[in-house]
């Protein structure tokens, strides 16, 4: 409940579904302190189905606070990740917010997966203290088990771009910001690559009053750019200035899941 700052136990998954679905081909992996036998990261999901066919649909991930940063979400994931595999599956799916600047690096940048879906509002409104007060969109993200793509990255062979070898590959920032630096609109570009800049911390943005104008930009800049063949594929950050961005590529599924390069990789 901590890792979502829930008030109410009731919106906790209740012990007996993890063990229904741990038993019934879903699989529920977790980290426990050795001492105290708390647990410190988990995560947990389902069997779901396509026109594709099977794939893991991967439900809820968490670290509580004091263990962020500690690497377990990493060790966890890959932890379902072989999990799924030798089920046979291929495929894992989840949603998580593009605003969350952490999970954007996470998902992107650490795990190697990829979206090509924006859901506004996927969740209505939700009363934890992460949620609450906002429009819950979320990406739908897709994770390639065995693709060379997420092998490089669970191997830490694949890094993300820096903010200048992005530029210098061609991409354009996308998110347009008024004289008070408060985001007012987006730029439609030509180019293959669009920046799509977040706050480096919603609790910043919260603090200014500007998470709304924030969702509002950026959801339409995906939208718009989803629409017209881009994949929302990694997360740049300038080290220079914090600032952080989802990198889209206008490129086939299949180059991006292969490891094609451009020129930062």
């Amino acid at each position: 409940m901590s890792a979502w700052g829930m008030q109410d136990r009731a919106e906790a998954v209740p012990s007996h579904v993890l063990k229904a679905a741990s038993d019934n081909s879903g699989i529920v992996v977790a980290a426990f302190d050795i001492d105290t036998g708390e647990a410190l990261a988990f995560a947990w999901g389902f069997l779901a189905m396509d026109e594709r066919g099977l794939y893991h649909y991967s439900h809820q991930s968490a670290v509580v606070d004091e263990a962020k940063g500690s690497g377990l979400g990493f060790i966890v994931k890959q932890a379902q990740r072989e999990a799924a595999m030798k089920r046979g599956l291929r495929r894992a799916k989840w949603t998580f917010d593009p605003l969350q600047a952490l999970n954007t690096r996470f998902n992107l940048g650490k795990l190697g997966v990829v979206s090509w879906e924006y859901r506004v509002n996927y969740y209505g409104y939700m009363e934890d203290s992460i949620n609450r007060g906002l429009r819950t969109d979320r990406l739908k993200a897709w994770w390639f088990l065995d693709s060379e793509r997420v092998i490089r990255k669970a191997r830490g062979e694949l890094e993300s771009p820096s903010y200048e070898d992005a530029l210098a590959a061609g991409a354009e920032e996308v998110i347009e910001f008024d004289s008070e630096g408060r985001p007012c609109g987006f730029r439609k570009i030509d180019g293959d690559l669009a920046l799509v800049e977040i706050p480096r911390s919603i609790e910043e943005a919260r603090a200014r009053n500007s998470v709304d104008v924030w969702r509002n930009c950026t959801a339409e800049a995906m939208i718009y750019y989803m629409e017209r063949g881009y994949i929302d594929f990694e997360a740049v950050v300038d080290k220079r200035s914090g600032r952080v961005f989802h990198l889209l590529w206008r490129n086939s599924l299949d180059s991006i899941l292969s490891g094609s390069s451009i020129k930062f990789q």
